[in-house]
């Protein structure tokens, strides 16, 4: 199931606060949730049809804008890494 946010989650976009270790931290983490979830529901084929599917799955506007494109090559990266390490 994917890991989508919930209307209650305390998860704030990645940028907005804390200090700059915890924001990439943040970033890596968030990025790494959106790669996941477009794995789970299937890679869309276009970039235009990630971003809607991250907003669809609740991820907050600023996070998808900036990191949609990104979480979907690392997708792709570990569909590849999989596939080829079947053979």
């Amino acid at each position: 199931m994917p890991h989508s946010h919930s209307p209650q989650s305390p998860q704030k976009p990645y940028l907005l606060d804390g200090p700059l270790m915890e924001t990439i931290e943040r970033r890596r983490c968030v990025l790494m949730r959106m790669a996941q979830d477009l794995e789970t529901c299937g890679v869309p084929a276009t970039e235009r049809d990630t971003v809607r599917l991250l907003l669809a799955l609740g991820y907050y506007h600023l996070d998808v804008a900036l990191l949609a494109g990104e979480a979907r090559m690392v997708a792709f990266q570990e569909i590849v890494a999989r596939e080829m390490g079947r053979s």
